[in-house]
Order: structure tokens, then C-alpha cells, then sequence
């Protein structure tokens, strides 16, 4: 009997392990599929403001690039004129944080905003649009403490960056904890699926 009972709990903990160890591959794929997101506005961003897209092609640029994009991507829905209009100021905001914090150049690409989700990213956007320090800070914090959007929100309505100090300094990103409410919303985050799931239309076009 005793060896019955080592042999039930030992399995017990293995489904245990094998159930973590799932969750944190489901959330490295999260991420990566998130980055692989944000890169896609960031060069979005940086296209429209580079190639002086709105000044070039006229008062309509953006409704008309949303058009277009939908036409040859017929179904997703992050090409939106609104979700192109963050995408610019996506990277104004940011670009400007490197702009002014040259050092940290190098580690772009592994720099916590490709870390949090899009959505996490228009709210901080919406706020602190004109403040990109105080941007990068909530950012920073949102992957420290795996916040959801309900509590980056309440806490960019408090002086949180004004107690903690204005100084960013050497911050490490990495993934966020599969037990946070970040995780969880980044599982379930629509653009997730979006960005993946090819459409009836698109494999049509694809197959002509």
C-alpha cells in the first residue's frame, strides 16, 4: 500500500511539472508571436513617418493604407486606421525614449516593450504619449509585476513614478510569469490569433 501511495503521488507531481512546463512553453510562444506583433507596428510606424507618408500621399493616407492592407488581407483586423495611427505614434514614442537614451541602443531588440501586449501598449500610448521616460517606466513595470490592463491603468492614475524615481536603470526583461494576469491576457489576446490564423480569402489569393 505504502508503495501504491509513493507511485499515486509521485505521478501526481509529474502532471504537475508537465502542466508548468506547458504553460511556460505556451507563454514563450505568447511572446514571441507578441514581439513578432509589435515589430510588425514599430516598422509600420517608422515607414509612415520616414517616407513622409501623410504630407506625400495626401490628407487620406491613412484611411485609404487601411483600405488597401484589408484588400490584401482580407479578415484581420489590426489594420484599422486606428490601430495604423498607434502604429505611428508607437514609434514616435519609443524612438524618442532611444533618442534620448542612446546607451541602451544596442539592446533594442531585447528591450521590454516587444514584451507586453498591444493592447498594454494604446493605454501608455494614450497617456504619456509627450512623456516617453515615464512611458518606458510603466512599460518596465508592467513586465516586473505582470499587470494586467485593469492595474496599468490604476496605477498610471497614481504618482507611482514620482515615488519610485525618474531614473530607468539597468532593467533585464524577460518573460513574464505564467501565474500573472499578464500572461493570462496575452493568451487570450485577440491580435494573438489574428496575426496567425490565415483567413477563407487569404489562402485564396495565396493559391492563385
Amino acid at each position: 500500500m505504502q508503495w501504491i501511495k509513493y507511485e499515486v503521488e509521485n505521478y501526481a507531481s509529474w502532471i504537475e511539472e508537465l502542466s508548468q512546463r506547458y504553460r511556460k512553453s505556451q507563454i514563450k510562444a505568447t511572446t514571441h508571436v507578441n514581439s513578432e506583433i509589435l515589430q510588425f507596428y514599430w516598422s509600420l510606424g517608422r515607414d509612415i513617418v520616414t517616407l513622409h507618408a501623410e504630407s506625400r500621399w495626401g490628407d487620406k493616407f491613412i484611411s485609404n493604407l487601411s483600405a488597401d492592407l484589408k484588400a490584401k488581407l482580407p479578415g484581420i483586423k489590426g489594420l484599422s486606421e486606428t490601430s495604423i495611427g498607434y502604429a505611428k505614434r508607437f514609434y514616435l514614442l519609443y524612438n524618442e525614449y532611444f533618442t534620448i537614451h542612446p546607451q541602451v541602443g544596442g539592446e533594442f531588440q531585447e528591450n521590454a516593450i516587444w514584451r507586453i501586449p498591444w493592447g498594454h501598449h494604446k493605454y501608455i500610448i494614450d497617456r504619456f504619449f509627450n512623456e516617453p521616460e515615464k512611458a518606458m517606466f510603466f512599460v518596465q513595470k508592467t513586465l516586473e509585476n505582470g499587470w494586467s490592463r485593469n492595474v496599468l491603468l490604476n496605477f498610471m492614475d497614481t504618482n507611482l513614478y514620482e515615488r519610485q524615481g525618474k531614473a530607468i536603470s539597468n532593467f533585464k526583461a524577460s518573460l513574464p510569469s505564467p501565474l500573472s494576469e499578464l500572461a493570462q491576457e496575452m493568451t487570450k489576446d485577440p491580435y494573438q490569433f489574428d496575426f496567425l490564423i490565415m483567413t477563407e480569402g487569404c489562402r485564396e489569393n495565396i493559391s492563385v
